[in-house]
């Protein structure tokens, strides 16, 4: 029997903000459901049922979990949607070797405190040892962009979406590295693909209607 503090545990990490079914998610941690039971939750009239099945995944789950997961991005109740985010991110964070988890949180908490120098250095060496770990890519590109330096930020990004083509935040971020390059034919592509894959995405949308009337077909140039 999973204890109510390990559910409090698992809700405060992945679950924040968001109302969620305790003993559902108690129930599932204890007796693990088969996919297909996953999948029904998720289907599920009750907002509830499908809340619980994402925090599931979120905590259980694996990479080969994450297209399940994005497709609730795209869910009719907004908390399955939030949540489904929050877990891919765990999920992403926690997709390399212990090792690479490690050096992946200590070259984040780099960038959080303005050291990109340090992160590119630490990113470049984990990228070397693990080349499909999505995620230090991703970081990568956000090291590079805080250096001003949009080339290679938009080159790892796209090594990123290479990795995981779920990943809703490459797709946008090396949309703002391509404005930045002047490619607006490429930077609208790609927002376009990052709101595909996350509707609620924030200010993405706002973005392609700026950026929209600005790229004309080819048929209408000249």
């Amino acid at each position: 029997m999973v204890s109510d503090a390990t559910v409090e545990r698992v809700l405060r990490s992945v679950a924040p903000a968001v109302s969620v079914d305790r003993e559902q998610v108690a129930a599932l941690l204890d007796n693990p459901p088969r996919p297909d039971q996953i999948l029904a939750m998720l289907a599920d009239a009750s907002p509830l049922a499908a809340r619980a099945a994402v925090v599931y995944l979120g905590v259980c789950g694996t990479m080969q979990d994450v297209p399940v997961l994005a497709l609730c991005l795209r869910h009719r109740d907004e908390g399955v949607a939030r949540l489904a985010e929050h877990c891919l991110w765990s999920l992403w964070m926690q997709a390399g070797s212990e090792e690479g988890n490690q050096s992946l949180a200590e070259a984040v908490a780099a960038l959080r405190d303005n050291r990109a120098v340090y992160a590119v250095s630490a990113l470049e060496r984990l990228t070397r040892a693990e080349p499909e770990f999505a995620e230090a890519w991703f970081q990568l590109g956000v090291a590079r962009a805080l250096l001003d330096q949009p080339d290679m930020a938009a080159r790892a990004y796209r090594r990123a979406l290479q990795h995981n083509p779920y990943h809703f935040a490459a797709a946008a971020a090396l949309g703002h590295a391509e404005v930045e390059l002047g490619k607006l034919p490429a930077a609208l592509q790609n927002y376009r693909r990052a709101v595909q894959i996350h509707p609620r995405l924030e200010g993405v949308q706002e973005l392609i209607d700026e950026l929209a009337p600005r790229v004309r077909p080819r048929s209408d140039a000249g």
